[in-house]
């Protein structure tokens, strides 16, 4: 039997935020002070985010981290409501950011157990995360030594969905893709690039999201410790 691997995503998925992004669309309004319709800024920063993200993906522009990612989409998103923010406090405003994605992500605490689980049967485990080095080290906290490798997209520049960041992955494992599974919580990000891939996506949709027409999971799930049923399942 070819042995399996088992890849996960870390935000939103390994490491849990509630509420985070858009708490987060609410701080930055009463930092700034501005009066302006919650649910309209919320939108305009998430949808230049991923926009930046597909376009460094597309060679559009060049790779840089998600760090910088979050400050330069939140300085256009205040733009599309006229309001010019000054780098130097698009910075002050980026440091709040991290400090707050620090308070809010903690750990899934049925984690540990399923990782140790799917070792102790035999599977190579790693960790896929759109995410800077330092910033995914220092959430994920002591569980990093549970995995046997994390790629982050800083450290290889590049993002997902390009399958390119998980066929790095599959290569440092010297893993196939047909004996391979990777589980996310985003379907544009995760599904879209694991399925192009060739890697088998589970859709962790805890939120009881809707599904994005035309991206389809092999799996969905609700509850983490579905994965090893369904690892049973795909590697009896």
């Amino acid at each position: 039997m070819n042995e399996k691997t088992i890849f996960f995503d870390a935000y939103g998925t390994l490491l849990e935020l509630g509420n985070y992004h858009r708490e987060l669309s609410a701080l930055m309004l009463k930092e700034t002070k501005f009066d302006l319709d919650l649910d309209s800024f919320h939108l305009a920063w998430n949808t230049e985010f991923e926009r930046t993200i597909f376009d460094i993906i597309e060679g559009q522009i060049p790779f840089t981290n998600l760090r910088v990612i979050y400050g330069a989409s939140l300085k256009s998103a205040f733009l599309q409501h006229s309001v010019h923010l000054e780098d130097e406090r698009v910075d002050e405003l980026n440091i709040i950011c991290r400090e707050f994605l620090d308070q809010r992500c903690s750990v899934l605490p049925s984690a540990r157990k399923i990782i140790a689980k799917l070792k102790e049967d035999g599977a190579n485990v790693g960790l896929i995360s759109n995410g800077d080095d330092e910033e995914v080290l220092y959430h994920l906290g002591d569980l990093v030594g549970v995995f046997d490798s994390v790629i982050t997209s800083e450290k290889v520049g590049l993002y997902k969905p390009d399958p390119e960041i998980f066929r790095i992955a599959l290569e440092e494992f010297g893993a196939k893709a047909c004996d391979s599974l990777y589980i996310g919580d985003n379907l544009r990000i995760d599904v879209q690039g694991s399925n192009k891939a060739g890697i088998g996506s589970i859709w962790y949709n805890r939120r009881n999201k809707h599904p994005v027409d035309g991206i389809h999971p092999m799996f969905t799930i609700s509850d983490m410790e579905e994965v090893l049923e369904i690892v049973n399942l795909m590697f009896p």
